[in-house]
């Protein structure tokens, strides 16, 4: 009776060591960013993870904002911009109320793109 006890524990283990998942997993590649126009200072907020990316907007792309192809296209443009702009960090207590609140409450770096 006890080696039958014994031999479907060990039979029950070794199925649950067999069918067990990986222990190691793959970095997440989600990446999510959130656009907020600042209709105070005419600044475009990017903002991901713990950075908030502040771009000044030309007069031009000021009117663009409001439409949806043209917001579509700012933001493809800022994204770039992202990537290949001059970065600089800027101290949040510099910056207007309305851009930290814009950026969210989790941000610990702001930069300036140009």
């Amino acid at each position: 009776m006890r080696s039958i006890i014994v031999f479907c524990a060990v039979i029950g283990l070794s199925h649950q060591m067999t069918n067990e998942p990986p222990t190691t997993r793959e970095p997440s590649v989600l990446r999510s960013y959130y656009f907020h126009y600042d209709y105070l200072t005419h600044k475009m907020l990017v903002h991901t993870n713990r950075n908030c990316f502040i771009f000044m907007l030309t007069a031009q792309e000021r009117m663009e904002v409001h439409t949806d192809y043209g917001r579509t296209a700012l933001e493809v443009h800022l994204l770039q911009m992202i990537t290949t702009g001059t970065k600089t960090e800027v101290a949040k207590s510099s910056l207007e109320h309305s851009v930290t609140q814009g950026c969210g409450n989790y941000i610990i770096h702001y930069y300036t793109v140009a």
